[in-house]
């Protein structure tokens, strides 16, 4: 099962996601990211923590970076909050560390946009 709760925190909208990232789930974020406007048009720093995900697969992976590629085709500012041993993992052994902006924690990664 798959939480997304979307929100905003100053200017940045922040996209909540919980539970499981996998082939089954990927289709549950990408409605809800395709309804986030600033996904779609420009330019709100966008967030996305995953720090309550217990597993990404390699379907959840590929959304992140479908969504990192719209993000810079529109301007957008994208960050991930990832933190304990999975997610960080799964980005790190397929050297997405090297193309996702990633932060341990929310208010981190919201320190982003103002720092750049």
């Amino acid at each position: 099962m798959l939480t997304v709760d979307v929100g905003a925190r100053g200017s940045a909208v922040v996209v909540s996601v919980s539970g499981e990232l996998d082939l089954a789930t990927v289709p549950v974020l990408r409605e809800r990211l395709d309804g986030v406007p600033e996904v779609s048009s420009a330019p709100s720093p966008l967030v996305v923590d995953l720090s309550g995900l217990t597993f990404i697969g390699s379907a959840g992976l590929a959304l992140l970076v479908d969504l990192n590629n719209q993000c810079v085709e529109r301007g957008v500012l994208l960050a991930l909050v990832a933190n304990g041993t999975v997610v960080p993992r799964a980005i790190q052994v397929t050297a997405l560390d090297q193309v996702f902006s990633v932060h341990p924690s929310l208010d981190e990664a919201l320190g982003t946009p103002a720092a750049e």
